[in-house]
C-alpha cells in the first residue's frame, strides 16, 4: 500500500495525490482530466485529478490505481468503472 496525501479544491473542483516530497521535474497528461507527476529519477510524486466531484475518477492508467481508489472512494468520489 502506497500513502497518498489528498488535497482537494472544491472551487475548482481539483484533487492532488501527492505519493512523494521529492522535486518535480516534468508531468505527463494522461488525458485533459489527469496528469501524473515526476521526479528527475522517474519516481512518480504526484497524481493530479481535475472535476473528480463532477465526472468522477478514471482510474485506467493510474499508477498506485488501487491506493488512489481507496483514498478517492473514502471522501466520497465516484470512480469510474475500470476497462477489463
Amino acid at each position: 500500500m502506497t500513502h497518498l496525501l489528498l488535497e482537494y479544491d472544491e472551487s475548482v473542483d481539483a484533487a492532488y495525490l501527492q505519493v512523494s516530497d521529492q522535486p518535480w521535474d516534468r508531468q505527463e497528461r494522461l488525458d485533459d482530466s489527469r496528469g501524473v507527476n515526476f521526479a528527475a529519477d522517474g519516481s512518480v510524486i504526484g497524481i493530479e485529478l481535475l472535476s473528480p466531484a463532477r465526472i468522477g475518477v478514471n482510474l485506467d492508467g493510474l499508477p498506485f490505481a488501487d491506493d488512489v481508489e481507496r483514498v478517492m472512494r473514502a471522501r466520497g468520489f465516484r470512480i469510474l468503472q475500470r476497462a477489463s
